[in-house]
């Protein structure tokens, strides 16, 4: 098989996953040092063959290239062509902003300020296959709805041409990928006078222009399997990287949330989506996902993105969608406000689910930040790895090892078939705009055990109301 013919599957994203997370930083901490052992660790791994090795070891110096670029300590190389100090080895990345730059009068929004937002974006290019562009709509077939969100509707279609894909140092060229599938995003009242619209863009290119962490944007058109512990880890680092820069998402949730077909995950969508007339007193987002000082009129944090994230953490390690029974009502909202959370089920390990209390509790400064959250749970995958590979030494003992794996797995065997299977039909799962009275004279807490136990026993009438949360739910209604 030749090594062009091999693509991402679950052995070799199996393999990828335990040559990183049981690296110790602490030992290899430059980047440099972290490549050397990554290649020396698949290079000696015997379950590859040597195409499968070569296929990982360019995926890695990929990855490494756009590291390379991004250090800028990094020792720089004099680029042959060029004659500029280049930093990846692979390509030029002065050579492929200068191959943009020529081709800037090929090509227009007819918007001048569009042109120039996505011209300053290219010279800010890091690789070859992370550039963004405009394309013209006639490029795209087979246009079909997947679904829609709170303030735009996602289509699949065929890009005829594809995405510039690598470099030609020969030719000083970029080259296409050819013809594959992308996901197409039309936000709802934009137009070609309004580019608030591409503030979405242009914020995940200027947070991120490497695309390791944020959702990955090929460019701007006009109509006419991991397991859960690396999902959390990523998404953490993600939103370390956003969180990091001042910025807070405000509208993180599982819809926003995306996998690419190398099983990468990525956070999309940063909150600037919602709708331009959002009346005042009002919240836009996905409600069990709102932090409660948000529900009680208080400003988005960074620390109203880790209570997401803690919801979010929930999601992933039981499959279930969040309050999934319950209306997104002002009754609901009281009860996040009152410290009441989804059920933590007794299956769910013990030091994620300290972790996933943490991110939600009611008092912001009590809930780590999205760094924290990336260390401890790097520790938890290193700590897993660690685990069966002690197991699978000891081979006089594998009952115990599986019954191990079965019991961390149990919850998702015995509920995730079912749930997933109806998720589609579960309502109040995308972000809106809700127009609560924000006058709220309780503060945000915890719940106590008891008062947990009372919320999941599923009988709403139990729920302690107080006469002035039932007015304001009246005056809501009569809104």
């Amino acid at each position: 098989m030749a090594t062009q013919e091999i693509v991402w599957n679950k052995k070799l994203s199996e393999v990828w996953n335990k040559v990183y997370f049981t690296m110790d930083s602490n030992i290899h901490k430059t980047v440099i040092e972290k490549e050397e052992y990554l290649k020396t660790k698949i290079q000696n791994d015997s379950s590859l063959t040597e195409n499968e090795k070569s296929f990982l070891l360019n995926e890695l110096w990929k990855k490494y290239d756009i590291f390379r670029i991004a250090n800028n300590a990094m020792e720089k190389k004099l680029c042959d062509n060029c004659q500029s100090w280049r930093q990846a080895i692979k390509y030029c990345e002065i050579c492929i902003r200068k191959y943009l730059k020529n081709n800037f009068g090929n090509w227009t929004s007819e918007n001048d300020e569009i042109d120039k937002l996505i011209q300053e974006c290219q010279q800010k290019t890091v690789a070859p296959f992370h550039v963004i562009e405009w394309i013209n709509f006639d490029q795209f077939e087979n246009i079909e709805y997947l679904t829609a969100g709170g303030c735009a509707s996602i289509y699949t279609a065929m890009w005829k041409d594809g995405c510039y894909h690598k470099w030609n140092s020969e030719n000083q060229i970029l080259e296409r990928l050819g013809k594959h599938k992308v996901i197409l995003k039309r936000l709802n009242n934009s137009n070609n006078d309004n580019v608030k619209w591409f503030q979405e863009v242009t914020l995940s290119f200027t947070l991120d222009n490497t695309f390791l962490y944020l959702s990955k944007y090929f460019g701007l058109t006009k109509d006419p399997i991991t397991n859960d512990y690396i999902i959390i880890y990523v998404i953490a680092i993600s939103l370390h990287q956003i969180n990091s820069q001042n910025v807070v998402h405000r509208d993180l949730h599982s819809g926003n949330i995306l996998c690419s077909h190398t099983l990468q995950w990525y956070i999309s969508d940063l909150g600037l989506s919602g709708p331009v007339n959002k009346p005042l007193n009002s919240i836009y987002g996905n409600l069990p996902y709102v932090a409660p000082e948000v529900l009680c009129d208080q400003i988005y944090t960074t620390k109203s993105d880790t209570y997401s994230l803690g919801i979010l953490m929930w999601e992933i390690i039981t499959g279930e969608v969040p309050y999934g029974e319950h209306e997104h009502d002002l009754y609901l909202m009281y009860a996040i406000v009152k410290g009441y959370r989804p059920k933590i089920h007794e299956e769910i390990p013990h030091e994620y689910a300290d972790l996933m209390k943490q991110c939600w509790d009611a008092d912001p400064n009590n809930r780590p930040c999205a760094f924290t959250i990336c260390e401890k749970m790097g520790l938890l995958i290193n700590s897993l790895y660690n685990e069966m590979n002690k197991q699978r030494k000891l081979i006089t003992q594998p009952k115990k090892f599986k019954s191990k794996i079965k019991n961390f797995f149990k919850l998702k065997l015995t509920r995730n078939k079912d749930v997933i299977k109806n998720t589609r039909s579960i309502k109040n799962t995308k972000s809106k705009v809700y127009n609560f009275n924000m006058s709220i004279s309780i503060q945000p807490r915890n719940a106590t055990v008891e008062e947990q136990k009372i919320f999941h026993s599923k009988l709403n009438d139990e729920l302690i109301i107080s006469d002035e949360m039932e007015q304001l739910y009246f005056d809501n209604l009569n809104k």
